[in-house]
């Protein structure tokens, strides 16, 4: 059922609003304000249907185009009608820029022409919320789309379907294969030429079949052993194409400076996890990061052991310390940004508690990449405001 329209009245003088009430009865439920600022605060708490608003108001240091300016900072959809004593042109263009719907002069206006008025104003105001909701609702579903056909997190997840079904495939090819040779040897019982030209073309079919499905598997995306591991530059370029992509970011101005390894270099840990996580780090620091900042990431390789014990020495912070092993090489991966409101108690929150979970920045993403591949995470922030978040994965060996 729909609600009992709303109408918001202000008018400074008591005579007119009682006048008002006595005509406007039976429409609506009326919000009654003689002081603009009473009003304004109604308005932003509710939502009305219509508004009258007396354009003189003598006892208020706000007049009633001051109103529907403040008005028109929080709400452009609702209609309103200003009541004034004066066919002042003046008037009429500044009630028009703040978008009301029209003039009611007060000793010209019937009271049908009242009526009818603000039934109008009501039936545009809803008509204009329902515009505006359905278009919210539309570029949400667009942003989310977006994001969602955009995310390493679904081709994460996709890739592991695909997998899936190929595998459910290649044991389908087994069978196949099986059969053929069966279809083979009775070919060749046959002696029929037909026969075994067809068992011949099914052998060769089934075998191309299963040789491609069998390097599917077996290849860089392939789970254990030495297929675990993820080439660096490989990932780091990935990650620069798919931020060339994102409409979002470069809307914002915000941009990616990125710097990869002078040789390539293999981490202990999946391609498609890798570039995951490093994705969800980049986008943590753009949400922090205000319009038009530049987000650095760096690879560099940490050979010893020394220079790994200086760099946790310097940290104020390090997650996941007792996962590095100062025997093995690792790549470090480096995040920066100028980002002077952050401090480092909210970047590890992010990591335990997941503040900004969802498809975009989450960080428990390279958190759990970390406990995959037995990594570490070094926070810095300097005096200039700078912040750092510096990513540890073990060379391969």
């Amino acid at each position: 059922m729909t609600r009992d329209p709303v109408i918001l009245i202000l008018e400074d003088e008591r005579a007119q609003i009682l006048t008002l009430r006595a005509q406007l009865a039976g429409l609506g439920k009326l919000a009654e304000f003689m002081d603009p600022q009473q009003a304004l605060a109604h308005a932003r708490a509710h939502a009305c249907d219509a508004a009258i608003v007396d354009v003189g108001m003598r006892r208020s240091a706000m007049d009633g185009l001051s109103f529907l300016r403040e008005v028109r900072q929080f709400d452009r959809d609702l209609a309103i009608i200003i009541r004034t004593g004066s066919e002042s042109d003046e008037i009429t263009n500044g009630a028009i820029e703040m978008r009301a719907i029209k003039r009611a002069v007060k000793s010209k206006t019937t009271l049908a022409e009242l009526r009818l008025s603000t039934q109008e104003a009501i039936r545009e105001t809803r008509e204009r919320r329902k515009l505006s909701r359905n278009a919210r609702d539309t570029e949400e579903a667009k942003t989310q789309l977006a994001e969602a056909l955009g995310s390493y997190d679904l081709r994460l997840a996709a890739a592991d379907l695909h997998r899936g079904l190929v595998h459910g495939m290649r044991n389908q090819l087994t069978a196949l294969s099986a059969l053929a040779s069966l279809l083979q040897a009775d070919a060749a019982a046959s002696r029929r030429e037909d026969f075994t030209a067809h068992a011949a073309r099914s052998a060769e079919l089934v075998g191309r079949m299963v040789d491609s499905v069998n390097a599917f598997l077996d290849g860089p995306f392939a789970e254990g052993g030495a297929n675990a591991r993820a080439a660096v530059n490989v990932c780091l370029g990935a990650l620069r194409q798919f931020f060339r992509g994102v409409e979002r970011w470069a809307a914002e101005g915000k941009r990616l400076a990125l710097r990869d390894l002078l040789s390539d270099t293999l981490v202990d840990c999946l391609p498609l996890e890798l570039m995951n996580g490093l994705r969800h780090l980049v986008e943590y620091l753009f949400l922090l990061a205000p319009p038009g900042a530049e987000v650095s990431l760096s690879a560099a390789i940490v050979h010893s052991g020394a220079e790994m014990a200086g760099m946790l020495a310097r940290s104020p912070c390090v997650l996941n310390r007792g996962a590095i092993r100062p025997d093995r090489p690792y790549v470090v991966f480096r995040a920066s940004a100028l980002l002077p409101g952050t401090g480092l108690d909210e970047v590890r929150n992010a990591f335990e508690f997941d503040l900004r979970s969802g498809r975009t920045g989450n960080l428990n993403v390279l958190d759990r990449l970390l406990s995959a591949a037995k990594g570490a995470i070094l926070l810095d922030r300097q005096p200039s405001g700078v912040l750092t978040i510096e990513t540890l994965l073990p060379v391969a060996l």
